[in-house]
C-alpha cells in the first residue's frame, strides 16, 4: 500500500506537464522504433487505474485502464519483457488492444524506474504482426527508458524549483513589507530605542536615537558602535547589570534623571527587553528610554501644591483658635446671665465672629492662589 501510494505519488508529480509535447521525449520514442525496427513506439505512464499513453508514433494518445494496458505487464516486469505473439499468450486473452483495434500482436517494454525504485510507467513498442527482439535492441531499449525517467525527473524537479521559486518571491515580499510596516512603527517612535547585540554592539536603532546622539554627543550613531561610550560615567556599571539580566532572558526595568547641559534635566524611564529570532533564540538585547520629564515635573509641582496647602493649614490652624477662643469665652458668659447678656459682650462677640471672617477669607484666598498657580504652570 504504501509503495503503490509512493508509486502515485511519483506519477503524480511527474504527470502534470505535457510530454508529448516535448522534442527530447519526442527524439527518444523516434530512437525506440528506429532501433527496434518497430513501427509503433510507446511512452506510458500509469496512474490510479489508468494507464495515459503519452508519446507514440502514429498511434492516438488515450486514456485506457490499468488492467487493459500494457504498462502494467512491463511494471510488474524487472526487465525488458517482450511478447513474441499476443494471440498467444493467456495473459492477453480478451484484451480489447490485442482482439479489437488496433490489434496488437507483438509487444517488448522496459519499466521507468526512478532514482527512489518507483515504477511510474513504461517505455515500449509494438507491431502488428509477431516479431522479436535481439539482444543489442533490447539493451537498447533500456537505456532509452533510462533515458526518460531522467528526463522526466529533470522536468518534474525543474518545475517544483520553479514553484518554490514563485513561492520564496512571494515570502519575500511579505516578509518586506513586514519589515516596512515594523520599520515605520520603530522610526515613529519618539522613544530613543537601540537593538544591542550579545557583545554590546550596536544593531539598529530608531530615528530618535540617531537624532538624541547627534545633539547630546555630537556624534554619528552607528552601527556596530558600542552603546557603552555614550553613557554618563556613573550609569555604566548599572546598564552593565541591567543588560545581561536581560541577555539572561529576564526583563529589567530602571528610571532616573540625568542633566545635560544643552538640554536640561531629564527624567527619564529605560527598560531591557530580551531580544529573540524566528527560532526564539536570545540574540540580543532591546534597550528603550522614555522621556517622562513632563510627567515627573506635574507629579513635583502636585507634591509642591499638597505641601504648601498643608502649610498653610498647619499655620492657619492657630489664627483660627484666637477668635475661636473668644467666641466661647463670650458664650459662657452669656449663658452665665441666662442669655441675658450686657451690650458690651454681644459687641465683643461681634468682633469675635469678624475676626473670624476675615481668617476665614484670607486662607481660601491663599489656597485659591495655590491652586490657580498650579493650574497655569501644569499647562505650560
Amino acid at each position: 500500500m504504501i509503495i503503490e501510494d509512493l508509486r502515485l505519488q511519483a506519477v503524480s508529480d511527474i504527470i502534470d506537464f505535457s510530454p508529448e509535447k516535448d522534442k527530447e521525449l519526442q527524439e527518444i520514442v523516434e530512437q525506440a522504433y528506429t532501433v527496434t525496427n518497430m513501427p509503433y513506439a510507446v511512452i506510458s505512464l500509469s496512474r490510479n487505474e489508468s494507464a495515459y499513453l503519452k508519446l507514440k508514433n502514429g498511434v492516438i494518445e488515450k486514456s485506457i485502464s490499468r488492467h487493459l494496458s500494457f504498462c502494467l505487464h512491463v511494471i510488474l516486469h524487472n526487465g525488458v519483457l517482450t511478447i513474441n505473439d499476443t494471440l498467444l499468450d493467456e495473459r492477453f486473452t480478451g484484451n480489447p488492444m490485442v482482439c479489437e483495434d488496433p490489434g496488437i500482436r507483438f509487444f517488448a517494454g522496459v519499466p521507468l524506474i526512478t532514482k527512489n525504485g518507483e515504477k511510474i510507467g513504461a517505455l515500449y513498442v509494438m507491431d502488428f504482426k509477431p516479431g522479436t527482439l535481439n539482444n543489442h535492441q533490447q539493451m537498447a531499449l533500456k537505456l532509452l527508458s533510462n533515458q526518460v525517467v531522467k528526463i522526466l525527473e529533470f522536468k518534474a524537479i525543474a518545475k517544483l524549483l520553479v514553484k518554490k521559486q514563485t513561492e520564496l518571491k512571494e515570502q519575500k515580499k511579505l516578509n518586506n513589507e513586514a519589515n516596512i510596516r515594523l520599520r515605520s512603527f520603530f522610526e515613529s517612535s519618539t522613544n530613543f530605542q537601540v537593538l544591542l547585540g550579545k557583545h554590546g554592539e550596536i544593531i539598529d536603532f530608531n530615528r530618535s536615537a540617531y537624532n538624541f546622539i547627534r545633539m547630546v554627543h555630537k556624534a554619528k550613531l552607528l552601527r556596530g558602535d558600542q552603546l557603552i561610550k555614550y553613557l554618563e560615567p556613573e550609569f555604566v556599571t548599572t546598564f552593565i547589570r541591567l543588560y545581561n539580566q536581560a541577555l539572561d532572558g529576564q526583563r529589567a526595568f530602571i528610571e532616573g534623571s540625568t542633566d545635560y547641559e544643552e538640554l536640561g534635566l531629564i527624567w527619564w524611564e529605560a527598560t531591557f527587553e530580551t531580544a529573540r529570532n524566528d527560532q526564539n533564540a536570545i540574540i540580543g538585547v532591546s534597550y528603550l528610554i522614555r522621556n517622562v520629564t513632563e510627567q515627573k515635573l506635574k507629579e513635583q509641582k502636585i507634591i509642591t501644591q499638597n505641601a504648601s496647602l498643608l502649610k498653610i493649614a498647619h499655620i492657619q490652624a492657630h489664627e483660627f483658635r484666637a477668635p475661636l477662643t473668644s467666641i466661647m469665652g463670650l458664650m459662657g458668659l452669656i449663658k452665665e446671665h441666662d442669655y441675658n447678656a450686657p451690650k458690651e459682650y454681644l459687641e465683643l462677640l461681634e468682633q469675635a465672629v469678624e475676626t473670624l471672617d476675615v481668617t476665614i477669607r484670607h486662607i481660601v484666598g491663599n489656597i485659591d492662589h495655590t491652586v490657580n498657580q498650579q493650574f497655569v504652570y501644569g499647562n505650560r
